[in-house]
């Protein structure tokens, strides 16, 4: 009774800390990889309330405990939370997806294991906080992958929050968790004219309307052999200027393409360059083209999703989510996976103006973590 009583006082101690740090962060939103306040001021909170090691890695950071009793044939544990905001339109950011809420309930996972140590509950492996910047842009990942080569690390684990799903229920599943995607930029260049003489150029708009038109023969998921699906979306196309004795020179189209597995977004884009290429041979146009944003899909360790389900209470999801998450970097490298905390049926969407990560789930997730050790 007596260590019941502690935990919980503790945990509402914990929890009061952590809601106060999140509100902090809320008010200090700083876009991707510009994200120098957020990590002065959770590497602040970490200093002042546990006794882990920090360690810069990638950009981001992560805070480690060493397990004096731990088992030299156990490799350790990695758990992983990102920390910057959204970019607005209108300029500036916001913390419009909840990664105040993902880190601060990060710091409240390492206070709970300092806690059940203190209790003389020992974990027996060594355990890794990751914090990583730049998400929204997928560029945060992939640097902090240096984790796996300073130190031993066997399984990784991720959560976010996910309106639209009953609030404090966990979701994951076996294989994919959140699509791959990347946007590519395709740029015709062609030959100027007057528009009175449009035979004397090269125009791009052809080759635009091909483009365009073709998307559908992309996506045909029996012809091509798609193991999940694949989606192809026009963000944007620009083309010419508004002056008409011109003639169009030079267009862009953006594509944001999407696939639920890796091996069939590579199969996506290049039959997107490929066709790209021929029309730009065809009619005598330059082709320069540009990935960016590009996450991997977020593919889980069938064991490691049965292990959230089993010992943290989660539910299958039975669809993949079609955003993309760069987590799928750490799965590369290491098994693992990834899951999702639901925020509330009602609640407003993720990038939305409304959003804002609801405190309540703080604590949900943060045990959740713990229960995975």
């Amino acid at each position: 009774m007596k260590q019941t009583e502690e935990w919980n006082t503790a945990k509402s101690r914990i929890e009061n800390q952590i809601k106060e740090l999140r509100h902090r962060l809320h008010t200090c939103p700083e876009i991707s990889g510009q994200e120098r306040k957020t990590k002065a001021a959770l590497k602040q909170f970490l200093e002042e309330n546990t006794g882990l090691e920090l360690h810069d890695c990638g950009g981001g950071f992560y805070a480690v405990y060493r397990s004096s009793t731990a088992d030299s044939a156990k490799k350790g544990v990695a758990f992983r939370a990102d920390y910057d905001a959204l970019a607005l339109p209108e300029g500036g950011a916001a913390h419009l997806c909840g990664h105040d809420g993902h880190a601060s309930a990060l710091c409240g996972a390492a206070l709970l294991l300092e806690q059940q140590i203190k209790e003389g509950r020992e974990p027996g492996r060594n355990v890794f906080f990751l914090f990583q910047p730049a998400e929204e842009t997928g560029a945060g990942a992939a640097p902090c992958c240096e984790l796996f080569d300073k130190e031993e690390i066997e399984e990784i684990y991720g959560a976010h929050n996910l309106p639209g799903f009953a609030f404090g229920e966990l979701y994951t599943k076996e294989g994919t968790f959140a699509c791959g995607s990347e946007g590519l930029t395709l740029r015709f260049i062609g030959k100027p004219t007057h528009a009175a003489y449009p035979e004397l150029g090269i125009s791009p708009a052809p080759a635009v309307g091909q483009i365009l038109t073709g998307i559908p023969s992309f996506l045909n998921k029996k012809e091509h052999g798609y193991s999940g699906m694949a989606l192809c979306t026009v963000i944007g196309v620009q083309m010419g200027e508004k002056a008409f004795g011109a003639a169009a020179e030079k267009a862009e189209v953006w594509l944001t393409l999407r696939a639920e597995r890796g091996a069939d977004l590579k199969k996506l884009c290049q039959m997107v360059l490929t066709r790209a290429e021929e029309l730009a041979a065809q009619d005598g146009l330059i082709l320069e083209t540009e990935e960016q944003d590009v996450f991997p899909a977020t593919e889980n360790d069938s064991a490691c999703a049965k292990k959230v389900l089993k010992v943290c209470g989660g539910r299958i999801l039975q669809e993949p989510m079609r955003w993309s998450e760069d987590f799928g970097h750490y799965l590369n490298h290491c098994r693992g996976a990834f899951f999702g905390i639901g925020a509330g049926v009602e609640h407003p969407g993720l990038h939305t103006e409304t959003y804002e990560y609801p405190d309540g789930l703080l604590m949900r997730t943060a045990e959740s973590f713990l229960k995975l050790l």
